[in-house]
């Protein structure tokens, strides 16, 4: 049965339990519409990424480490995003990023999940906007392993960027951290906020 997470909790990813020689990482959110309540007249689009981080916590080659929609995947294919969900319709994951755990190199020792809102500043948008957005761990057998729910809280207004949680190497196992850290910054913010 998967484990619901709170923010900041960790567990360990059980090689024993699960089939870990892969790990989706399925992320999704519900938007306000268009017009009306928010008035931002524009659709949202919001993006993942994932960045893999050395043992220090930062990027040593942000152009190659920065997974996303304009960089699908790492030069060995071990970290894979599924592609640009331009709506965030529909139920289920709106956006995917698969870790070939056993393969990642050992110069990753983190990665961290995030979502960002396309052109949020200038479509007047936030997550204090954004409802039902999540982070969830799949196994390679399909089977949720855990999920992390967070939705428009008064802390995300104006806030444009959201890290949802991190997989991380510690004594040889991977365990997987629920974050829920809201800064308002743009993708490359991000990116250069994590630099070596």
């Amino acid at each position: 049965m998967a484990i619901n997470l709170q923010k900041g909790q960790t567990i360990v990813l059980d090689k024993n339990e699960y089939e870990l020689s892969s790990l989706t990482m399925g992320l999704g959110w519900d938007v306000a519409r268009t017009g009306g309540f928010f008035g931002s007249g524009k659709d949202f689009d919001l993006d993942s990424y994932a960045l893999l981080l050395a043992e220090d916590g930062k990027l040593k080659n942000p152009k190659e480490d920065a997974i996303y929609y304009g960089h699908l995947r790492s030069g060995d294919r071990t970290v894979v995003h599924s592609g640009d969900n331009l709506t965030g319709e529909g139920a289920g994951d709106d956006e995917q990023i698969v870790l070939k755990l056993r393969e990642i190199p050992e110069k990753y020792q983190k990665i961290v999940l995030g979502v960002n809102i396309y052109q949020a500043k200038d479509r007047k948008q936030h997550f204090g906007m954004v409802a039902n957005a999540f982070v969830r761990a799949i196994d390679a057998k399909g089977r949720e392993i855990a999920k992390y729910s967070l939705s428009g809280d008064a802390e995300y207004d104006g806030k444009t960027s959201m890290l949802m949680g991190e997989v991380y190497k510690y004594k040889e196992e991977w365990k997987f951290r629920a974050l829920g850290n809201a800064m308002e910054a743009t993708l490359q913010e991000v990116v250069n906020s994590f630099k070596g």
